[in-house]
């Protein structure tokens, strides 16, 4: 009689299961790095809205007069805001109608939003080694405009412009 032992060929069932569990475990990896492809995918169409949305924001303000007067002296800091009969962003005439506008959902962009504040600023002086504009309570030739992009599950996007009169 032939030796059983020695003329069994195959897998054991220890082998079976040990290949199954080494492809279920490259299988999840596999699964799991294909979904944080697509959490980064998304986050960055979304960082690339805020983006378009900041910089349609700043192209709205730059095309606008520095002021309501065309000389100095400018509007005062207390007065920075909407005039009368300006109820929405295509009646803006000058920068400073967009301190404090806010706008809480875009339509265009659904769960966008975005919130914008002009201030007077003034320039560093020369022996500051800062190279920062800084808040001024009286008028200046400078006028700082802070827009802050929101969105639900980012981080805001924050951007200052510094813009001056137009000679």
């Amino acid at each position: 009689m032939k030796n059983y032992i020695n003329s069994m060929s195959g897998f054991t069932l220890v082998e079976v299961l040990v290949a199954i569990m080494l492809t279920g475990l490259a299988f999840t990896i596999f699964l799991q790095a294909l979904n944080t492809g697509k959490i980064v995918r998304v986050k960055s169409e979304l960082r690339t809205r805020q983006s378009i949305i900041l910089n349609s924001i700043e192209n709205q303000i730059r095309a606008t007069k520095f002021d309501e007067e065309d000389s100095a002296p400018w509007t005062s800091s207390e007065e920075l805001g909407k005039e009368s009969g300006e109820t929405s962003i295509s009646q803006f005439d000058d920068i400073d109608d967009f301190h404090e506008y806010t706008v809480n959902s875009i339509d265009e962009y659904p769960g966008f939003g975005y919130n914008i504040i002009v201030f007077y600023s003034s320039p560093p002086s020369s022996n500051e080694d800062k190279k920062i504009f800084e808040l001024s309570s009286s008028q200046t030739n400078y006028k700082s405009v802070a827009i802050s992009v929101i969105h639900a599950t980012l981080a805001p996007l924050n951007d200052t412009l510094i813009i001056t009169p137009k000679w």
